[in-house]
């Protein structure tokens, strides 16, 4: 287990039910893991030589990273070295993980993608003032909304660029059209012995403040009003990309705009995405998208049954995942957190930040404090659900002022959810 920390929870669910053995690695051991681990190595996570010795020392079955695309990269030369298993290839990641290299196989599939420009030269005054703005200024290579912005004018583009030049292992720029006025959406196939599923698909709403520099994501709500459209008019698309890709097994998210009635993606996740939907998944379908990664590294299959069977994006019940933003600044004390757990309706809270950690004002999910998911039988009762949360918690700064970024009403909750 290489990371995967905010899994531990579930991680160590399927362990009790299943019965696996779990070896975590890590210059220092995660508390989250430590619990459940048989046993912990104080090893780099990202040293081939190591883990090799490792994996053949446990004889390791299947390597799990979680989320995180830094070690899937580390996971895929493992298993190219040593028997353990992994479920992606290097030729899959190396085009999944660059969102230049997604854009071209997609546009060979006839998967609708975002317009981009090409930049010959990021310091040609003249060339950047030649771009129609505003513009997306975003790393081909990293996640999290890490070194990515919007550019509303020629001259905060240098600045931009760099920033995302910062966050970019290959030092890869790609800069796209901004989509303004569009809806985020987003959806998902499991994928099981070449069979491509679609397992849900939601909408993103983001709390952006009014000079645009800060623009995060508040809620992902589930399903999606538009996903009959997009079934009608992307689904087969999207299969043929998944085929072109050769996946044969796993998960695919792919993100995207839907404006005028037309769906552009720019981006594709082959792993677990960060936002743990295979709980609501679970939930709503007994389709488990964790429990499949860890089969299909374990055992070669990810289960018993035919997924494509369990599968429906059209969940019954509405829910959503609420990320919870705060201000800058440095978190003092968390009240209500217990309270919370206890609600009916709150399937899970995974806490992202602490006590003492410092928040900055970037674009990045480093700002998120809690990731809440959250179910109820109407759209009504969840905005009285998601408006409770964030009366009860409480984060407060050194200075004793509320952190959240936008507290939540029942009005704007059940507006946001009727519309998403």
């Amino acid at each position: 287990m290489l990371g995967g920390g905010a899994y531990a929870r579930d991680v160590y669910q399927y362990k009790k039910d299943a019965g696996f053995r779990v070896i975590t690695v890590g210059e220092k051991e995660d508390p989250r893991t430590a619990s459940f681990s048989d046993k912990h190595y104080f090893s780099s996570r990202t040293d081939i030589d190591e883990l090799s010795k490792i994996v053949d020392i446990e004889k390791i079955d299947g390597i799990f990273v979680g989320s995180s695309e830094e070690y899937a990269s580390v996971a895929i030369t493992l298993s190219e070295r040593t028997n353990a298993h992994f479920y992606a290839t290097r030729k899959q990641w190396d085009i999944l993980q660059n969102k230049a290299r997604f854009k071209q196989c997609a546009r060979e599939s006839g998967f609708p993608v975002i317009p981009e420009f090409t930049i010959s030269n990021p310091q040609d005054i003249r060339e950047i003032e030649s771009l129609s703005y505003p513009v997306m200024i975003k790393p081909t290579d990293s996640s999290g909304a890490k070194g990515v912005n919007a550019c509303y004018k020629a001259d905060d583009f240098q600045h931009f660029y760099e920033e995302a030049l910062k966050w970019s292992h290959k030092k890869e720029v790609i800069v796209e059209k901004l989509i303004t006025d569009a809806v985020d959406f987003c959806v998902s196939y499991t994928i099981q012995n070449s069979e491509a599923t679609l397992s849900y698909a939601y909408t993103k709403f983001k709390v952006t403040s009014p000079d645009h520099f800060v623009s995060i994501p508040m809620f992902h709500m589930f399903p999606s009003r538009y996903i009959d459209e997009y079934c009608e008019k992307v689904d087969k698309s999207a299969k043929q990309f998944i085929k072109k890709l050769g996946i044969e097994n796993g998960g695919l998210i792919l993100q995207g705009f839907y404006k005028d009635g037309e769906f552009a993606f720019y981006e594709a996740g082959y792993r677990l995405g960060g936002g743990q939907v295979y709980i609501l998944t679970d939930y709503q379908n007994n389709a488990n998208l964790l429990r499949y990664i860890i089969n299909q590294v374990l055992v070669g299959k990810m289960a018993d049954y035919r997924v494509a069977e369990r599968e429906n994006a059209r969940f019954h019940s509405p829910c959503c995942n609420y990320y919870m933003p705060l201000k800058a600044g440095v978190i003092n004390k968390i009240c209500g957190l217990d309270q919370v757990k206890q609600m009916k309706g709150v399937l899970n809270v995974t806490q992202m930040r602490g006590e003492g950690d410092r928040i900055v004002d970037t674009n990045a999910l480093d700002r998120v404090v809690f990731r809440i998911h959250a179910v109820a039988p109407t759209n009504e009762e969840l905005a009285e659900l998601l408006e409770n949360i964030s009366k009860t918690i409480r984060v407060y700064s050194e200075n004793d002022e509320e952190m959240q970024m936008e507290p939540l009403t029942y009005n704007h909750c059940l507006e946001i959810i009727n519309k998403m």
